[in-house]
């Protein structure tokens, strides 16, 4: 599988936060900050990486300004290193 450059920085974000846990979920706003990147892009890469397995985005409580993202790989630190950018 290749990631794109963005769609790995995104990830690594993910990872960082959550401290590389599958069960610590992060919220998607604090993705968007440490980014840098407008909403809308983190949000499509949040997506490619959904549509992957590699994050599960959670559903948006009425109301809330923000969703719960989740690491779906355990050993997301052999995943994001070594890939392929492209």
């Amino acid at each position: 599988m290749s990631l794109s450059e963005g769609q790995l920085r995104i990830l690594n974000i993910v990872a960082e936060k959550s401290g590389r846990s599958v069960s610590t979920p992060v919220v998607d706003t604090a993705v968007i900050e440490a980014s840098g990147l407008i909403p809308e892009e983190v949000y499509l890469y949040l997506s490619q990486l959904d549509g992957l397995g590699l994050v599960k985005i959670g559903i948006k409580v009425s109301g809330a300004e923000f969703r719960m993202v989740n690491i779906i790989k355990e050993d997301l630190e052999e995943t994001s290193q070594g890939q392929e950018i492209r």
